[in-house]
């Protein structure tokens, strides 16, 4: 959809890896009846929003989606399961940031030096996110808090948010999402994940799925800690990579599922509480999420997105030019290998905000939810 400037950023590795707020989840309304007359979708092409429609029928287990126009018409398939969010969970990290600059506890002109910031950096597990923020905010030595967040949000940026989290305290990162009605957060280590997949052996045999995600944070802060560690994750990602790649891809598949969780209508709602100032400093987070600013006759967009090798997701909200706000999630999981994920991307998100804008697509959306 090229009226819309969206992207998207991979998270772990160079060859395309990497409700109402306040206290009560949003629970969106029972998906309506299909309309008369729906045709089954015939496209299975992923670059495009028919052939996400296609998906969405063909495997209804790899999706999970809520659609809320605002005005009354809220499309949902498996807003309740939880799928891999990627890069689109650091809308938390967003929202603990604006939080923390609302009540005083951060500036947003702080200064962080970038050696700090690169204590979290595992090179070529970001899909060169990290060199892009630098090539945007120059090379330092120094940089503030709030250009490190626009790092985190606009080239999506894992260290940034590794930094974030470091700074805020898991604490305020719980706090911020239950704020917005999600109670059982799990909290992304981007560095820590990276290092798992370098060395599956840090993994305890017969760890839990919450067990595995909770490694990552002290796992993330040895990486943080430790430079020879780093350096040696960076070394054995791309010695993987670069030996056998169907077989990295293949263990990279299987690692996505052991990342962090969160369903459609709990990442919804953090959307929500921000769009419509539910939470403190919403007016700072969505200033970041909409930084593309507005498209002419449609409104302004503001969102998060994030992948990885098997993995698309796409949470946000559009505020329309009559002020009428409508939100939108959108997550992939086991997604094919061809096209890459990279070029699934217009996909997924055309379908996002075709169903916003055109009561058409949110028709032909209800047909296979």
């Amino acid at each position: 959809m090229s009226r819309f400037r969206i992207l998207v950023i991979t998270v772990v590795a160079g060859v395309v890896l990497v409700g109402c707020a306040g206290g009560t989840a949003a629970v969106p309304p029972s998906t309506p009846l299909r309309p008369a007359g729906c045709t089954a979708p015939t496209s299975t092409d992923l670059t495009t929003p028919d052939g996400w429609l296609g998906r969405i029928a063909i495997r209804p287990d790899t999706v999970g989606l809520v659609v809320d126009d605002g005005r009354g018409h809220v499309v949902s398939h498996a807003p309740d399961t939880p799928l891999p969010l990627a890069s689109a969970v650091k809308v938390v990290h967003l929202t603990a940031y604006a939080a923390a600059v609302a009540d005083g506890r951060v500036r947003a002109d702080g200064r962080v030096t970038r050696a700090d910031w690169e204590r979290w950096y595992v090179p070529g597990t970001d899909g060169n996110a990290h060199p892009s923020a630098l090539q945007r905010l120059g090379p330092g030595p120094d940089y503030t808090v709030g250009q490190l967040v626009t790092a985190m949000i606009r080239e999506s940026d894992n260290a940034a948010a590794d930094w974030v989290r470091a700074r805020l305290g898991d604490d305020a990162l719980r706090a911020a999402a239950a704020s917005t009605g999600w109670t059982d957060v799990e909290l992304p280590g981007f560095a820590g994940a990276a290092a798992r997949l370098a060395m599956p052996d840090l993994v305890p045999a017969g760890a839990s799925h919450a067990q595995v995600v909770d490694l990552d944070g002290p796992l993330g802060r040895r990486v943080a800690d430790d430079p020879a560690f780093r350096d040696e994750v960076a070394r054995r990602i791309a010695a993987a990579a670069q030996q056998d790649p169907a077989r990295f891809v293949a263990d990279a598949r299987a690692w996505s599922a052991t990342t962090a969780l969160g369903t459609p209508a709990q990442l919804l709602g953090v959307h929500r509480a921000i769009a419509t100032g539910a939470v403190p400093g919403a007016d700072l987070a969505a200033r970041e999420l909409t930084w593309q600013g507005p498209t002419p006759g449609v409104g302004t967009v503001g969102f998060k997105s994030g992948s990885f090798v098997d993995v698309l997701t796409f949470g946000g909200f559009l505020r329309r030019n009559d002020g009428s706000l409508g939100y939108a999630v959108v997550l992939g999981r086991d997604l094919p290998a061809t096209p890459p994920v990279g070029e699934q991307v217009a996909g997924q998100q055309g379908l996002a905000l075709n169903a916003l804008v055109s009561s058409r697509w949110l028709d032909r959306l209800l047909c296979v939810a």
